[in-house]
């Protein structure tokens, strides 16, 4: 799954997409994604994300990828 970002009139959107389809954005779909070990594809951000904005996001991407991951070795061990 992917998180794409968008800015229209100063405020931020986002889509879900997952399978080559791309839906709006339902944190019960995305915490069920992650709660089965699947970590987050890179992230879309259209040209009006700012390089700050983009940095914040990819962060909060890769703490829950790092989870994702820990959670998934320790259930291996």
């Amino acid at each position: 799954m992917k998180l794409v970002f968008s800015k229209e009139e100063n405020e931020i959107k986002v889509k879900l997409l997952h399978n080559g389809t791309e839906e709006d954005f339902n944190y019960i779909k995305l915490i069920k994604f992650i709660h089965e070990d699947n970590e987050l594809e890179e992230t879309s951000y259209s040209e009006e994300i700012t390089p700050e904005e983009r940095e914040k996001v990819n962060v909060m991407i890769s703490k829950i990828n790092e989870v994702i991951i820990r959670q998934s070795e320790a259930s291996v061990e």
